[in-house]
């Protein structure tokens, strides 16, 4: 497997697919300040996993060296390096040197637990798989420590989209025996039996699925639940319901670190989760929306590039990144997601986007 993702290599040649390379931006040249974290040029990506920074992030924990190992490891760049035995030292491209500094730049530690909300209120926005990758790959790259927590206010997908577990328990079972949770003497063992864990490293609480269950989680419940998960983990990935007058929708925004904000390639979609973050500016919280990152799904093979196009030009106005998710079948059908299953391009486009989600956490936790 490649050592620079965990992955086999990419069979395909390195030349760029129609429109830009998936995963990628423009020019990789690593970090070149001390402290200073590479970012994108600004400018509207056009094609899937391209990311464009709107400003530059100093991280203190993350230093500023040249990549160890300039070799290439994918394509047929990779390929023939290997069966040379040595023999060549072929250079990594742009965009596999791209990837090594994300990878790097995942690995941030962080003071404390950091939770991460998915939130749009427009239902198709994409805001489960959103919440499901996000976790899978900071979980896979991360080693573990990472949950992905449904917090819709009615029923929630996320235990569906995830590979599935050997019980049924929910965040209401949970609830139920909270307290023990809270206490000195709990055990992340026993808090396993109601979690579904994944095979990309991290876990799933999903919600309540029993039909007629009319349990509603409110601020004083989500504060208890979150308090005794973050005793736990060190980032949450918290999914959203559509409903941003909600009490949990309302307590995890206000627990929130960074905020994903998903959308698709629609009009409509898009302008949901514009609303919604002039609804937190307006609303004090500002910070959250400014140091957003927002991920754009390809739910279509063949997007509609000039609304992709419009679509991250008018997020940049408002976030701090945007991301664009190449379409993906495994995503799109609409079962259960396996990280291994996934495409290569999907899988480097969303390393891609969580090391700008660091990057957004490590922002906070330097206030």
């Amino acid at each position: 497997m490649s050592a620079s993702e965990g992955h086999p290599p990419a069979t395909a040649s390195d030349a760029p697919s129609p429109g830009g390379p998936a995963g990628t931006v423009s020019e990789p040249t690593g970090p070149t300040l001390p402290g200073l974290a590479w970012q994108a040029p600004r400018q509207p990506p056009v094609a899937p996993g391209d990311a464009v920074v709107s400003r530059p992030v100093p991280l203190e924990g993350v230093p500023a060296v040249a990549p160890s190992n300039p070799r290439a490891e994918w394509g047929w760049r990779g390929r023939a390096n290997r069966f040379s035995g040595g023999n060549l030292k072929l250079a990594a491209t742009k965009e596999e040197l791209v990837h090594r500094a994300a990878r790097r730049r995942l690995l941030r530690p962080f003071s404390r637990t950091m939770s991460i909300v998915v939130a749009n209120p427009k239902g198709g926005a994409a805001k489960t798989p959103t919440a499901l990758l996000a976790a899978a790959t900071l979980g896979y790259h991360r080693g573990g420590y990472t949950l992905a927590w449904d917090n819709n206010e009615t029923r929630g997908t996320l235990g569906m989209r995830a590979e599935s577990a050997t019980h049924e328990q929910t965040v209401i079972d949970l609830l139920h025996h909270i307290d023990e949770f809270l206490a000195t003497s709990a055990s992340v063992g026993r808090l396993s039996a109601y979690l579904r864990p994944q095979s990309a490293r991290f876990d799933v609480l999903a919600s309540d699925d029993a039909a007629g269950s009319m349990e509603i989680i409110d601020d004083a419940a989500f504060t208890k639940l979150w308090t005794a998960l973050c005793r736990f983990y060190r980032l949450i990935v918290i999914d959203t319901g559509n409903n941003i007058r909600s009490a949990n929708w309302q307590s995890a925004t206000a627990v929130a670190d960074c905020l994903i904000v998903p959308t698709t390639v629609q009009r409509d979609v898009a302008d949901s989760g514009l609303w919604m973050l002039d609804h937190l500016i307006r609303t004090g919280r500002a910070d959250l929306a400014e140091n957003a990152v927002a991920v754009v799904s390809c739910a279509d093979p063949k997007a509609d590039t000039e609304l992709l196009a419009e679509i991250v030009e008018r997020y940049r106005k408002v976030v701090r990144d945007v991301v664009v998710i190449p379409y993906d079948r495994l995503i799109r059908s609409g079962g259960r997601i396996e990280f291994d299953a996934l495409a290569i391009p999907t899988r480097r486009a969303w390393l891609m986007a969580c090391s700008s989600i660091v990057d957004s956490l490590a922002i906070r936790d330097q206030h």
